[in-house]
């Protein structure tokens, strides 16, 4: 690992003396980030968060203009966690039942990105940001249940960070080429998510064209990226789970190339045909999701893991989207004056089209990461018809919760490209065992 400033080091009493007097306070009303308050319910945890606000005031009142905005702040979050009930408010909640369990999960869950933070970076420093980023973002990935057992979802968040079922693919691993994808190559990568991506990995596979796969000399040889799969393992009551957390496709942000994806596409296409359960999940799943999920439970299978979830609700997501929209458009406005307009017109055009993507589209992104998301699980049924599902979103809680058992043959899977792509990673599991 790179340095750590002595301030930013993982300790108990760094993560309270950051997260009380200033994260908390974001929370409450910052304008860029959801909004919410926590509610402690151990009158020990209220006056632990005096101690730490009353420490705060009294070693920073000196490096403030006005004291009183320093006073004025903590005074802010004293109160929010002083209130009773929030009959009177819509913001979210967070009940916290074991405030020092609560804390030292938070503390655990930062010590584990701060490691992860110089794997995926190669920095040489830890960043204050980065730090932000940890404390601020993780709750955007949190369902109503985690807002009433937060500390449950820490726990549940450290073992996922810990997980390293994939790490022998860390590196991007060839993996085959099949005669319906005009044999290009195809890999896989095991990557490092973002601390404000729906989960702390992302399962990618990539498409690469057979004229330049082994040109390694371009800096970026044509591809197509497959919808990557942002995911978190975790262990309870002795077997693994793979929560999914969302299906995203990052060709635009990418620039995947177009004459590969045109190739694929009669191909994604063919996933719909044949008589398949739940017909009418077809408009609402986008079929190289469904591709790029069955590769993913390909490999799920090979390391043991036949049970998975995915959330049908996030408390702050839809606010969260709704912000960063209008948050995109302003400094996508404030930029792009007429004189850069004209000299980077196709650059502009891009940034514009950047903004159509988020701007006021946060009911769309709500539903892509909920429901839809919740849709393509589902729709693994048609292709996987051994599996069965546990609970739905609403039954239990606000998962879906299914189980799909290990294929044993390639027939047991609905559609030729997908026992095809079964081939693959079962030829792979078979070579590296000897």
């Amino acid at each position: 690992m790179g340095t750590i400033a002595k301030s930013l080091q993982p300790t108990f009493e760094n993560v309270t003396k950051e997260f009380i007097p200033y994260t908390m306070y974001k929370f409450l009303l910052d304008k860029e980030l959801p909004n919410f308050r926590f509610k402690f319910l151990e009158p020990e945890a209220i006056e632990f968060i005096k101690k730490i606000l009353n420490e705060n005031s009294k070693k920073y009142e000196s490096c403030y203009t006005d004291p009183s905005t320093l006073y004025q702040r903590n005074n802010i979050v004293l109160e929010s966690i002083m209130e009773q009930d929030n009959n009177n408010s819509e913001m979210p909640v967070m009940i916290v039942h074991d405030y020092k369990t609560f804390f030292e999960l938070l503390r655990q869950y930062y010590e584990e990105s701060i490691k992860l933070f110089f794997q995926r970076t190669n920095f040489s420093a830890f960043t204050t940001y980065e730090q932000k980023n940890c404390f601020e973002l993780i709750w955007l990935r949190a369902t109503p249940e985690d807002f009433n057992h937060p500390e449950e979802f820490l726990r549940i968040s450290v073992a996922m960070l810990k997980d390293n079922t994939f790490s022998k693919y860390d590196k991007e691993t060839y993996i085959g080429k099949l005669d319906r994808l005009e044999n290009h190559q195809i890999c896989v990568q095991n990557k490092l998510a973002h601390q404000w991506d729906e989960a702390g990995r992302e399962f990618r596979i990539r498409i690469y064209d057979k004229k330049y796969y082994y040109n390694t000399q371009l800096f970026n040889r044509p591809h197509y990226t497959l919808p990557v799969i942002r995911y978190g393992i975790y262990e309870k009551d002795g077997k693994k789970i793979c929560h999914i957390g969302s299906i995203q496709d990052k060709n635009f942000e990418e620039n995947g190339d177009k004459n590969l994806h045109d190739s694929i596409k009669s191909t994604r296409a063919d996933l719909n045909k044949g008589k398949l359960r739940h017909e009418n999940y077809k408009e609402k799943v986008e079929p190289a999701k469904t591709l790029a999920l069955s590769i993913f439970v390909n490999f799920l299978h090979k390391e043991g893991i036949t049970e998975i979830e995915a959330p049908g609700m996030l408390v702050l997501d839809y606010e969260y989207h709704k912000k960063r929209g209008q948050s995109i458009k302003n400094k996508c406005d404030l930029h792009w004056t007429e004189e850069k307009q004209k000299r980077y017109p196709e650059l502009y055009q891009k940034e514009l089209e950047f903004v159509k993507m988020n701007y006021q589209m946060e009911d769309t992104i709500s539903e892509i990461k909920t429901e839809r998301l919740v849709y393509t699980v589902k729709r693994l049924l048609s292709h996987y018809p051994n599996g069965s599902i546990h609970s739905f979103p609403g039954d239990v809680d606000s998962l879906l919760r299914l189980t799909l058992p290990k294929i044993r043959n390639k027939n047991d899977i609905n559609g030729d490209i997908l026992q095809q792509m079964y081939s693959l990673v079962d030829d792979l599991y078979v070579n590296q065992s000897r």
